[in-house]
């Protein structure tokens, strides 16, 4: 069985700041501007360990949000 998003998406959040997760490439990434945390899929499922995960940069962070329409300002949704 692979991991299917679309079916978590409302499930699943962040391991650091409890905030929901976009999926890009292969890899969620939190929508916290403060947190920006992007953890790696491994075998087709996420890893949502905080000490396996790494924190983007700020702006490849907001890349990512443009990517996928989200707000960039710091009341994102949690």
């Amino acid at each position: 069985m692979s991991f299917n998003y679309e079916t978590v998406k409302d499930l699943i959040r962040c391991p650091r700041s409890m905030s929901a997760l976009v999926l890009d490439g292969a890899s969620l990434v939190c929508t916290d501007p403060q947190c920006r945390l992007q953890c790696a899929t491994r075998d087709d499922l996420p890893s949502l360990h905080e000490d396996e995960a790494s924190e983007l940069p700020e702006t490849d962070w907001r890349g990512v949000m443009a990517r996928h329409r989200r707000g960039t300002a710091s009341s994102a949704p949690r």
